[in-house]
């Protein structure tokens, strides 16, 4: 399953270049202000557990629950927009479920639902089939749109938590102006916190449960992208070949796994390595960014015994280090906030962050989220330089830490320097 997500993640990249030869009168499609183009939802919803190890045609009832759903996402671009979603799930009486053995704890159907069921806040990176292959149009009364997502899940029942990694397609039909019917669908990948059985290697085989579910959509305020007689803001969307950056540099992690006390992570938890990246602007606000970190496998620490294997931590070094493949949405608050200035020198950039992270020593390969700020200051018109910090949260087969991820975390900070060069 975590093959065909690559796939995925990669395919909606190149929808972008479908979109740029599809799309129609270019230049009279424009970015817009910050409070457009946003939409709220609400739903309910199904879901499927599917634990490692067991025979998903009993998913009915053993691993059945039901839930509620709201969300709130804005469309950058008539092709990419991003979604915050939260999901309340096995907590209402009202769809109790006291078959649902797959629910943790595990084989003690009806506990999970008497805890309060479970909880998973969900960031979805959109993009819109129609608008890519049919170009853009704004009365197209029926949208299919694909999305890989990231976020966290945190079990009542369990008293556990854990980074969630998914992809899903959701279609949206058009009843008026306003008003939309949705219909969902998603498979999530998450460790033992939620179906808890089995193992949570992902590169395995790895514990998920389908979503599916329906609602209504809501437009709220100015809806659209073609420009307007006597509006302000006169920014052309970019082409698809515009827009793009590379970025290189060297970072130093400091492992922060659970129980262990941070103000020894000098030198038990530091590690370096090297990072390389690629991303473009799909408007001067908002950027999508992947990025591929080699850490411990260059320069050994010999101190080191935060990371794993935790019997001898020296042996990560050995055996290769860590590898972590990420994609960032980047948020660039000075246009946000203050406007495009094609002339500015120095912006902020906060950043939602959704990856693997694979152990090469241990074999093992997790589900990983994190956030981060990044500074950069411009040099001239091709060069630039920046500072990324940030804080990224995986599951204990990653960690040196033997227990799950939870109200303390296993993760790490990482502080990067590094060059920018635009395309």
């Amino acid at each position: 399953m975590d093959k065909g997500l690559r796939l995925l993640v990669i395919g909606c990249w190149l929808l972008a270049i479908v979109h740029a030869q599809a799309q129609e009168k270019r230049d009279s499609l424009v970015t817009k202000g910050f409070w457009e183009n946003w939409y709220v939802e609400a739903g309910l919803d199904m879901s499927l557990q599917n634990p490692y190890g067991y025979n998903f045609s009993k998913v009915f009832p053993n691993g059945k629950t039901f839930g509620v759903d709201v969300a709130a996402g804005k469309w950058f671009t008539p092709l990419f927009g991003v979604r915050a979603k939260l999901n309340w799930e096995n907590g209402i009486g009202l769809f109790r479920n006291d078959h649902a053995n797959w629910l943790a704890p595990f084989y003690q159907p009806g506990v999970n639902m008497d805890r309060g069921g479970y909880i998973a806040l969900y960031g979805d990176m959109q993009f819109n089939l129609h608008q890519a292959f049919g170009g853009y149009d704004e009365d197209r009364l029926w949208t299919a749109i694909v999305y890989p997502r990231a976020g966290a899940v945190y079990s009542f029942g369990a008293k556990d938590g854990s980074p969630v990694l998914g992809a899903g397609i959701e279609n949206v039909f058009r009843l008026n102006k306003k008003l939309s019917l949705y219909l969902d669908m998603a498979y999530n990948l998450t460790s033992s916190a939620v179906a808890e059985a089995g193992n949570t290697d992902i590169d395995n085989s790895s514990n998920g449960y389908f979503d599916i579910n329906v609602g209504v959509k809501f437009d709220l305020g100015k809806q659209g992208f073609k420009q307007q007689a006597g509006e302000r803001q006169q920014t052309a969307i970019p082409g698809f070949w515009q827009g793009w950056f590379l970025q290189a540099g060297l970072d130093m992690s400091l492992q922060n796994p659970y129980g262990c006390n941070f103000s020894n992570v000098f030198p038990n938890g530091k590690t370096f390595g090297i990072d390389v990246g690629i991303g473009k602007w799909f408007t001067p606000e908002v950027a999508l960014r992947g990025k591929l970190n080699w850490e411990n496998g260059l320069i050994e620490n010999k101190s080191v015994k935060w990371v794993p294997p935790v019997k001898n931590p020296r042996d990560n070094y050995s055996g290769g280090g860590y590898m972590v493949a990420s994609i960032d949405v980047l948020f660039n608050l000075h246009n946000l906030l203050m406007g495009y200035d094609a002339d500015r020198k120095w912006t902020i950039s906060a950043y939602p962050r959704a990856g693997l992270i694979k152990q090469f020593k241990i074999g093992s390969g997790s589900p990983l989220v994190g956030a981060g700020i990044e500074n950069q200051y411009r040099l001239n018109d091709r060069w630039g330089l920046y500072a990324d910090i940030d804080y990224q949260v995986t599951t204990s087969e990653s960690s040196a830490s033997v227990t799950r991820t939870s109200a303390g975390s296993n993760g790490f900070f990482k502080v990067e320097v590094g060059v920018t060069y635009d395309l």
